[in-house]
């Protein structure tokens, strides 16, 4: 852990302004009585994939809870995830349509596994990497989120390298049948609407919700300085989302929940940086079912068992002709979790994937490619053990491609008198290749798997009755023969190594009643190390879109029984860019200068069942920034909305 050492020496000076602010609001708080804002004692099911307090466990985890959703109204679960330290998602301000690229610590898209309530969403169609994009994923339907930082290829499989982000759907619960909704107008002719069914009766509880969102949008791209008067056609979209889940109490052990998600859009988009078009088109459905089912060891554990069939269709229809992709994923996992003593637990699964990819540029018959594995994997965890929790854990996965790969988590955490607790972890990875980047047009056979080791250590500090809580992180991230589309060959291949490093510190205060402020800061920078020519090696930095820096500060307050208001400020620090200029240019790569965004959230509550919002983004209309080089970025805009449950 030596290198993590160097690494926090390092970032010292860089941080040490930020430590100084954290420290003036946390000696200000001290003088307040205040509610508790500590998550120390929240039961969580992402670190070890079962109910466990927070405390008991050294895994870097944030949550996004159903009261900070409810206080985001209008807003996408982009949007959200954006604020989160150490997740940058590129698009987030640019046309709605425009894709959303994930950089978790630095990492792509294709680096993190996102889970509906504990089962992968993955995208065998993804040209990037394996990951759902998130257009298709509506906010109205999240209970909460749990962010897991860190390598856990160990419990959730192969893409999870930089982490996990577990989405938690809203359930049934309370009266018989209750009605709600919202309606939601904004800039640029933007409509979204949901309506949907919930409840609970006798061993039954069920929720039903559908959703439209609409809008005109902006040019996707933007148009040259040296063009006057473009006339650059808006890019729009529409999306429609279907979900339901029902929960089944079959017997007084035994709980099943079947459930269907549909998700389907359609955008327009141009023809490149700075290039209008005018017949680009891209259609895209997402079906997400299958069944979960859990059974309680009488208290002491429970049997867990979870299948689930994926398929996404897209169409693509531009000025270079049509482009239809499908692709299906299947998942099926049954694992196990039992207390051996009040302080020793134990775990046991099994899981099944398969991914099918059908294109008729693929190299095999009928355009049909798949690949499958099946892994074994236990854990054993201390839980709190005077104050001492540890888990140790392994893999073993059977690739029908790659091979037999092992995978281990080491991670112990130490808590001090319930005020501060210290972890650190050592967990590796293991990778295959997606079908795109081993069969398509621009694939190649002969890449081999990735494989990453992952280091982080940190502090976590409750303060003054736990109305303070503060962390810091540091991590380094280690790959093997990391996998990148190359433009000048058209073709993916592995380079040597990849090293990535970075410090994350997350506050959260609440110095009085009704007043709570949010603050985080991260810090990344990655190279990568590849034979340039045989004989010599080329290290070079290679976080293209991935600030070093980035940070954001969110002040919520309770005004009255009934009025809250909210603002955020978030900052972008500078970062590289790849610009592809009009054939046969070649690339050419620009800085792009840093920014800060200012939002603000109005709500007022008529009623427990009722309540109007208003959200102001980019409040100083910032238009002179890029998140990708070529493309617009939205300037002042709004929404406003309504809510209801009857």
């Amino acid at each position: 852990m030596l290198h993590l050492f160097n690494l926090l020496t390092y970032m010292k000076k860089k941080s040490s302004m930020l430590t100084f602010g954290l420290l003036a609001i946390c000696y200000a708080a001290s003088a307040q009585d205040s509610a508790q804002v500590s998550q120390l004692n929240t039961f969580v099911v992402t670190a070890t994939k079962f109910a466990k307090k927070q405390s008991e466990t050294g895994k870097v985890l944030s949550v996004i809870t159903s009261q900070q959703l409810a206080q985001s109204q209008g807003r996408t679960v982009a949007d959200v995830l954006n604020e989160q330290a150490g997740i940058v998602i590129n698009g987030v301000g640019s046309n709605p349509g425009k894709n959303r690229e994930l950089y978790f610590r630095g990492a792509t898209s294709q680096y993190t596994t996102i889970l509906m309530d504990g089962i992968p969403v993955a995208d065998a169609t993804g040209l990037t990497g394996s990951a759902i994009d998130l257009r298709l994923l509506p906010v109205d339907q999240v209970e909460r989120i749990e962010i897991l930082r860190g390598t856990q290829s160990t419990m959730y499989g192969a893409d999870a390298i930089a982490g996990v982000v577990n989405v938690i759907t809203k359930k049934g619960s309370g009266k018989p049948i209750s009605a709600y909704g919202d309606l939601v107008w904004g800039s640029n002719r933007s409509l979204k609407g949901s309506l949907g069914l919930r409840g609970q009766q006798d061993n039954v509880d069920y929720n039903v919700n559908f959703t439209h969102y609409e809008t005109d949008g902006i040019s996707e791209a933007a148009a040259p300085d040296t063009l006057k008067d473009p006339a650059y056609d808006r890019d729009g979209i529409k999306q429609n989302a279907f979900m339901a889940n029902i929960g089944i109490q079959a017997t007084e052990q035994l709980k099943l929940r079947p459930f269907l998600f549909y998700s389907d859009y359609k955008s327009l988009y141009d023809g490149g940086p700075f290039v209008d078009a005018i017949v680009n088109n891209n259609k895209s459905s997402l079906i997400h079912t299958g069944i979960r089912g859990d059974y309680d060891l009488n208290g002491k554990g429970q049997i867990h068992g979870n299948f689930a069939y994926q398929k996404i269709t897209r169409r693509d229809e531009s000025s270079w002709g049509v482009t239809d992709l499908d692709g299906r994923s299947y998942f099926a996992e049954l694992y196990a979790n039992y207390d051996l003593t009040n302080w020793l637990q134990a775990m046991v699964g099994l899981e099944y994937r398969k991914s099918q990819m059908f294109d008729t540029t693929f190299d095999a018959p009928y355009g049909v490619r798949d690949m499958y594995n099946t892994s074994p994997y236990a854990a054993l965890f201390i839980k709190n053990l005077h104050g001492f929790s540890f888990e140790l854990g392994g893999r073993y996965t059977m690739h029908s491609q790659y091979g037999n790969n092992f995978t281990y988590t080491i991670n112990p955490s130490y808590l001090v008198s319930d005020k501060l607790k210290i972890f650190a972890s050592i967990a590796s990875g293991f990778k295959a290749p997606t079908l795109t980047s081993l069969y398509s047009i621009w694939g190649s056979k002969d890449l081999k798997p990735e494989h990453a080791t992952s280091y982080e250590a940190g502090a976590q500090t409750f303060l003054l009755n736990d109305r303070i809580d503060l962390r810091a992180v540091v991590f380094k991230r280690d790959l093997k023969d990391v996998i990148a589309f190359i433009p000048a060959t058209n073709k993916y291949v592995n380079f040597n190594q990849q090293h990535d490093k970075g410090l994350e510190i997350e506050l959260a205060v609440q110095p009085v009643k009704g007043l709570n402020i949010k603050a985080n800061y991260a810090y990344v920078d990655g190279e990568v190390t590849t034979q340039d020519t045989p004989g010599k090696d080329t290290t070079y930095n290679n976080l293209v879109r991935r600030p070093n820096h980035t940070g954001t500060l969110n002040v919520g307050y309770q005004v009255t029984k009934h009025l809250f208001v909210s603002g955020t400020l978030r900052h972008i620090g500078s970062r590289y860019d790849q610009y592809y200029p009009p054939f046969p240019d070649p690339m050419q790569v620009v800085q792009l200068e840093a920014y800060t965004l200012l939002d603000a959230y109005v709500e007022y509550r008529f009623s427990p069942k009722a309540n109007l919002f208003f959200n102001a983004n980019n409040i100083t209309n910032n238009k002179k920034y890029w998140e990708i080089y070529g493309y617009s970025v939205l300037g002042f805009n709004v929404a406003a909305g309504v809510s209801f449950t009857l």
